[in-house]
């Protein structure tokens, strides 16, 4: 596949779409059940397992594409474009929110 071609931006959108929201539905699945083991877990709210949940799985999932774009922009792979970094973030992070929803429906259907 030529590395400039869009279909390869498209491509890594999708696959960090998919990364995001099974990153996000793993740590919120844990983050429910985790009520019964930490006694700070058991204090949160709904509301503040969902942010909680988004801000863990923000910086866990968007943390080495975001470096890789400002910090080391000349020690990565020089045929990896700017724009698919920029695919791959803009995939991770809108994946987040669907993978919040999908554990909120599993936890709903499934666990309970």
């Amino acid at each position: 596949m030529d590395p400039l071609s869009p279909s390869n931006s498209a491509s890594r959108f999708m696959s960090g779409f998919f990364f995001g929201a099974l990153i996000a539905t793993a740590i919120m699945l844990f983050l429910c059940n985790a009520g019964e083991f930490s006694p700070f877990m058991a204090k949160l709210h709904a509301l503040q397992q969902v942010l909680v949940t988004a801000l863990v799985s923000l910086v866990l999932v968007d943390a080495k594409p975001f470096i890789y774009k400002t910090v080391w922009r000349e020690r990565r792979c020089s045929f990896v474009l700017d724009e698919d970094i920029a695919a791959t973030l803009r995939g991770r992070t809108f994946g987040i929110p669907a993978g919040v929803l999908a554990g909120i429906l599993i936890q709903n259907f499934v666990v309970n």
